[in-house]
């Protein structure tokens, strides 16, 4: 695990300055290649082989060299089969080498053979080619610039910035789209104009005078089909033998593991696999299986109950974040320094001081995020439910499940009259009218009445990838890997593989999961209605500074953007302060990006 970067041409001192700016990603060394096209370089997190692991790697002629960020989960298994096929490895046990061996032996395909997370480049000095790839799921970021500036590489925005050739000048389309309909994340474009990420499942091939081609090299199948065809049971069992062997894997490492503890279903089953795997022998290279967590006593949000279960339940070892709003309104220049770009809500904060505290004690930690994406964790999904149930013509289960869930429906349902009422509409805060007249391009929202079609679309384009960048930024602002064996492909691809009534069942969300969990993890937890996590009281926090904000709203630098109307902001937000409907995180969205206009637009240097 580390950041990498590179750029067409040769010059030492921008490449330093460049993996400068991304220390905190790789505390344990730096290695560079200057070639006569590519010059990479790449700072370290020593995780696995951390004595001879060190990059860029070469081929025994020199020719190639490799820098990686990630982690390949079957790397034991392909040294291996590499070594058999007469490959020479020069390391102890690198994951890294067998990125370059298998490009060795089978070019560009080697992504085809890889399980894990990872963003790497190649560097072929006599070809004055450079080869990058990103991971299936796109957990590890990868972001490039392709212009008059000249092609450059990075894992963070900040690195592509210290060459002063590149312009920090924000995209307003991706802010309207951002303000406007809370979109991010959703595809090729960042924040910043002219600044691309590569999507996940992608490579890219470039020659010194820029990009030659980009081509997508993984499109998983999605089943659509509503009915199971074989029983729970038979279902629960294969989900389980899936899950110990991904959760297995995920546990390779040379250097302590934990995990971030919510409370919640997915953070739960993870805890308690590990439990289980440590139990049989697995080494956590810690005292006792550490869980990390955010409490905040008192508050609505508070989880305490649900994560202590899973802690008795474990025998771990706890660890207990606190996060307050003076501390994070006193930080959070430095946190939106760490984020690169606006967030949907100041939860990740959470995130970033669990990580903090997991930092002190652990390099790497083992997250429950995209279970809810992949499983229908969230309420709005059984309304794609009932549409397929209904379309497949399968009405007694639709009926079954409205009685068995009444509940949660009964709660949908609600919140979508509320939303409709006319206190809720003409009168409501729209961020139309915070906004200066102009279009959005781009914004078709896929419309999705088959479940199975809908998970897919949020995992692969609408709301994993935005999780996975907070989930990327909080962790390696502190040293620290995190590692999703959710979004593990194969495991994905299963998920991908069930019919609709495996994602929700008898009035409960999740069902294969929760039925292979059964036995595994406290009932209290395995059988939660409600779902919470890590997050703050964002409402609640923005009230409380609702002067400092105000301040920001009807500041000159707010109103110099030519993006918002400044008066109808500030009056809506006394009017909202005051009890007018809407929606609140609104004001976060604009606050948030003129917080990260002055840090990365306004401020000479971006770090």
């Amino acid at each position: 695990m580390c950041g990498i970067v590179g750029f067409a041409g040769s010059d030492p001192a921008l490449l330093e300055q460049m993996l400068r700016s991304i220390v905190h990603r790789g505390p344990d060394g730096q290695g560079t290649d200057m070639g006569r096209h590519f010059s990479i370089g790449m700072r370290r997190l020593a995780i696995i082989d951390v004595a001879t692991g060190d990059q860029p790697l070469y081929s025994d002629d020199g020719n190639l060299a490799l820098v990686f960020n990630g982690e390949i989960y079957n790397h034991v298994e392909l040294r291996r089969e590499l070594q058999q096929r007469g490959r020479r490895f020069v390391t102890d046990h690198s994951d890294s080498e067998v990125i370059l061996r298998g490009f060795e032996e089978w070019g560009r395909n080697v992504v085809d053979h890889l399980t894990g997370m990872f963003a790497f480049a190649i560097s072929d000095h006599e070809r004055g080619e450079l080869f990058l790839a990103r991971d299936r799921l796109g957990i590890k970021p990868l972001y490039y610039v392709d212009g008059p500036e000249g092609f450059a590489f990075a894992s963070e925005l900040k690195a592509l910035f210290q060459n002063a050739r590149v312009a920090r000048r924000p995209d307003v389309d991706a802010l309207r789209r951002f303000l406007l309909f809370r979109l991010h994340d959703d595809g090729e474009d960042t924040f910043f104009d002219g600044v691309k990420r590569l999507l996940p499942a992608h490579t890219m091939l470039v020659r010194p005078d820029g990009i030659v081609k980009i081509e997508r090299y993984w499109n998983p199948s999605v089943n659509p089909e509503f009915a199971s065809t074989r029983s729970d049971d038979d279902y629960a069992q294969e989900f389980a033998q899936r899950w110990d062997d991904v959760i297995r894997r995920h546990l390779i490492s040379d250097v302590p593991v934990g995990v971030p503890l919510s409370g919640g279903l997915d953070s739960s089953g993870v805890a308690t696999t590990m439990a289980r795997l440590r139990s049989s022998g697995t080494d956590l290279h810690t005292q006792g299986l550490y869980t990390f967590s955010a409490l905040y006593p008192g508050e609505s949000i508070d989880e305490s109950e649900y994560i202590h279960e899973v802690e008795r339940a474990i025998d771990s070892t706890p660890h207990y974040a606190y996060p307050q709003l003076d501390d994070f309104w006193n930080e959070i220049d430095d946190w939106i320094w760490y984020q690169e770009e606006p967030t949907i809500a100041s939860a990740p904060y959470a995130y970033y001081s669990v990580y903090r505290l997991a930092g002190q004690h652990v390099k790497v930690m083992v997250s429950g995020n995209g279970g809810d994406e992949l499983l229908a964790g969230y309420i709005p999904y059984f309304r794609a439910y009932l549409s397929s149930a209904i379309a497949q013509r399968h009405y007694l289960a639709a009926a079954r499940e409205v009685v068995k869930g009444r509940d949660l429906y009964k709660k949908y349902a609600g919140e979508l009259i509320r939303s409709k009422l006319p206190s809720r509409g003409a009168n409501a805060i729209n961020a139309r009218e915070l906004l200066q007249a102009g279009s959005t391009s781009g914004v078709q929202f896929a419309s999705h009445k088959n479940l199975n079609e809908r998970l897919a679309s949020d995992v692969l384009q609408y709301s994993t990838p935005d999780l996975l960048r907070y989930e990327d930024k909080n962790s390696m602002a502190f040293s620290v890997e995190s590692r999703v064996p959710f979004l593990d492909h194969e495991l994905v691809e299963f998920i991908f593989s069930l019919p609709i009534d495996q994602k929700i069942k008898g009035g409960w969300n999740r069902a294969v999961y929760r039925n292979a969990m059964k036995g595994r993890m406290p009932e209290k937890n395995r059988l939660r209605r409600s779902k919470i996590g890590f997050t703050n009281p964002d409402i609640m926090w923005m009230k409380a500074k609702a002067r400092e904000i105000r301040a920001v709203f009807s500041s000159p630098e707010l109103a110099a953007r030519d993006l918002y109307n400044p008066g109808q902001l500030v009056t809506a937000w006394d009017e909202y302060l005051a009890g007018r409907p809407g929606d609140g995180l609104i004001f976060w969205r604009v606050l948030v990006t003129e917080l990260w206009m002055r840090r990365y637009m306004d401020q000479a240097v971006a770090v």
